[in-house]
């Protein structure tokens, strides 16, 4: 097949599979469909250039030469100016006061907002030191003064409305699950999180499965951590994320407006690859939030490097915009009534001391009230809401390197739980 014939078929298979993904049968009302296209508006900002991606594998199936030539047709036929990453998604590279959180009633003076966003905290938006975040053909990802936003379908759109709505609105006959360990005392909480090992539980269609680190005060939360979640992510990959919940809204990622993105190479849903094996190589990444004592705002780190991706301002909040005054670390799973459970963690009920085979929460910390990280939190809880599936179990504090550590996981297979 020539080049040229093989790109042409790509790009029809491409447009047809979007076309055709099946969402859970739901008839939109009027008022559903008009806010959908308020929605997309809202995300549909323009690009200072796209980030495309085409998966090597599939360029070898039409028998596309990996030529340079070839790359650049690519190049030119998909998008000018477009460069590619290496998993599969498309990003576009917009404006930074463009991007979705300046949607929001309370951030309109963007200028005011830029200048209180880190008078305390160093931000470097642009890629410098991302080796652990290398997903960019290009190795430096957007442009400088713009940020990476997914491109949204509206039948992507619509998914993932509806994986929001299941993440905050559990029907009774549904099956959420936790295994975590949880703060008792209702203190005053400035920040905190783990470095959690990734990996990559299977989990059905409608199903999902995640390890995070959860801050609330009120009718405010913020959680933070990978999951795996095919309503939300067809591709059923291991992916970063955040859920934000205000008195207002709740969403995934930048789905609602609030969260501002600051840097230009790290993508909120990053793919998290490669993946942990269970008794063979175990892969991490740590997840941390701290809130600015300078200006109230909320900052999000990832990674060894402490990569400042972005910022809750403190007036999208009520109870956070003072403190958090609930933590818990751990999994998470969800499934329909009448469905087997999905795995957790590394789908096994964890062993103690057995960190090589079991899903980790390690350096479990909090920023306590004295607005200090402590690497041992006092009056923590383990909660388990069904034990004969899922758990988790405190190991305690183990010193310098590991700290306060935590296994997690299972699913409902007694064969998985030997």
């Amino acid at each position: 097949m020539a080049p040229w014939a093989a790109v042409i078929v790509l790009t029809l298979i491409w447009f047809t599979a979007l076309d055709h993904y099946g969402v859970w049968c739901h008839k939109l009302s009027a008022t559903e469909k008009l806010n959908l296209r308020r929605q997309l508006k809202r995300l549909s900002k323009p690009a200072v250039t796209t980030i495309q991606v085409i998966k090597k594998t599939l360029i070898s199936i039409f028998g596309v030469p990996s030529s340079y030539l070839t790359i650049k047709f690519l190049d030119f036929f998909f998008s000018f100016d477009s460069k590619q990453t290496k998993y599969g998604d498309t990003y576009d590279c917009v404006d930074f006061y463009e991007q979705p959180a300046f949607d929001h009633p309370l951030l309109k003076d963007r200028k005011y907002e830029f200048q209180v966003w880190a008078s305390s905290q160093k931000v470097d938006m642009d890629a410098s030191d991302i080796d652990p975040f290398d997903i960019w053909v290009n190795g430096k990802g957007c442009p400088s003064n713009t940020v990476p936003i997914r491109k949204m379908e509206r039948k992507e759109l619509i998914r993932t409305n509806m994986a929001a709505k299941l993440a905050h609105n559990i029907s009774t006959d549904a099956n959420q699950e936790f295994a975590i360990l949880r703060t008792q005392e209702s203190k005053r909480y400035y920040g905190g999180g783990m470095i959690t090992s990734v990996y990559h539980p299977q989990v059905g269609k409608t199903q999902y499965s995640a390890s995070r680190v959860k801050f609330q005060n009120g009718p405010d939360s913020i959680a933070v951590g990978w999951t795996v979640n095919p309503s939300l992510y067809p591709d059923g990959g291991t992916r970063l994320f955040i859920y934000t919940t205000t008195k207002n809204s709740n969403c995934y990622n930048t789905y609602c407006p609030g969260f501002i993105i600051l840097r230009t190479d790290i993508p909120l849903d990053l793919l998290l690859k490669p993946y942990s094996t269970p008794g063979k190589t175990t892969y991490e990444k740590k997840v941390f939030v701290r809130k600015d004592p300078a200006n109230g705002n909320w900052f999000l780190q990832i990674g060894i490097i402490n990569a400042t991706v972005g910022t809750w301002p403190q007036k999208i909040f009520t109870g956070l915009s003072s403190f958090a005054n609930y933590i818990d670390w751990g999994g998470e799973v969800y499934s329909p009534a009448g469905v087997a459970p999905p795995q957790m963690g590394a789908g096994y009920v964890p062993v103690a001391q057995r960190l090589d085979y079991d899903c980790y929460g390690i350096q479990v910390t909090v920023i306590n009230d004295q607005e200090r990280v402590d690497y041992d939190p006092p009056s923590l809880k383990r909660y388990n809401s069904s034990p004969k599936n899922y758990s988790l179990i405190d190991e305690g504090n183990h010193g310098d390197i590991f700290q306060r550590i935590i296994v997690f996981g299972g699913n409902s297979s007694p064969s998985n739980n030997e």
